[in-house]
Parts: C-alpha cells; structure tokens; sequence
C-alpha cells in the first residue's frame, strides 16, 4: 500500500470509530452497545496500526507534496488580500451569514490538502473587504500570522499524514486564540 492508499484507510477507520463512539454514546440495548464498544476496540487497534504504518513508510512523496500544496495555498491567501487597499479591512463573514467564514474557508482549504491527494489549491479571489469594525480582520495581521503559519509548516522537515494534520488542528487552535476568541 503506498501512503495515498493508507490515509484513506485510516480517514475510513476514523470515521467509523466516530460512529462507533456514537452508538456507544445512545445505544440503550446493553447487548449490542457491548458489541459496539468491541467493535471499536478492534478499530482502535486497526487506527494504530495505520498510523505507525503512515510514519514508518519509506515513500512520503504524497505528504511532501501536500505539505507544498499548503505552503501554496497560506501564499495565495498572503497575495490575494494584500491587493486590497490597506485602508480597508478583511471582512470576517464575507457577505455570509457565519461570523468567521474568513476563517472557515482557510481551515475548509487546508484541511482539503491533508485528506487526499492534492488535484490543485484554491484561489481566494475575490475576498469582501470592510470598514465595518465588528466584521473586520486587520490585513497586515492576517499577513503576518499567514506569513508565521508559513514558515511553521517550512519547519516541517520530515512531513508525514499524522504531522500535517496535527499541523492543521493546531492551526485551528491559533486561529481561535487570535482572531476568534
């Protein structure tokens, strides 16, 4: 199996697992909710083994390039919405109904480059900008924090599946800790 081949297995035994964990969580008929919680110790197992198999392969040409595909994409972001006038500011919803759809779609774009293989990035073009301070990210702070989130992920040396999507979550979690909470 090449490491294409054992991240879709491993997003499928995720996936499994989650609804797993859920029955578990409802089930009322102790007998099969037993039968459940078998179930995911057995995947449990199979998730483990995937993940050691993901670090140990020698090919990791499909992570190398997902790791490059996100480096492109936090670029693109960097580029399209420093075309702007700095006067302005990014809006957060982008005419949307979600506060944070600014940030949704660049989570939304990054989290694409780390469940398959890579087909091309998206181009943000055509970002709404405001002057409304409730709906409104600074550019040059965005930019900056793109520009760190770059070379965080240039820091990556040995990339594989697991270290791109521990990169991702804790992309989230700098995201929530800067510009949402």
């Amino acid at each position: 199996m090449n490491e294409l081949e054992l991240l879709r297995e491993l997003i499928e035994a995720k996936r499994i697992a989650n609804d797993l964990q859920l029955r578990i969580d409802i089930w009322t008929n102790e007998l099969e909710r037993i039968q459940f919680v078998q179930e995911l110790e057995n995947v449990s197992v199979q998730i483990d083994d995937l993940e050691n198999q993901i670090v140990e392969i020698d090919d990791k040409r499909y992570s190398v390039e997902a790791k490059a595909s996100m480096i492109d994409q936090l670029e693109r972001y960097v580029t399209e919405i420093n075309k702007a006038n700095l006067a302005l500011n990014l809006s957060r919803n982008q005419g949307l109904i979600g506060d944070n759809t600014l940030f949704f779609g660049i989570i939304r774009d990054i989290n694409y480059l780390v469940t398959d293989r890579v087909f091309g990035i998206h181009i943000p073009a055509y970002l709404k900008y405001t002057t409304d301070p409730d709906d409104s990210v600074s550019i040059p702070e965005l930019t900056d924090f793109l520009r760190n989130e770059i070379n965080i992920l240039g820091g990556i040396n040995s990339p594989n599946y697991l270290i791109l999507w521990q990169y991702k979550d804790q992309l989230i979690d700098r995201i929530r800790a800067q510009f949402i909470e």
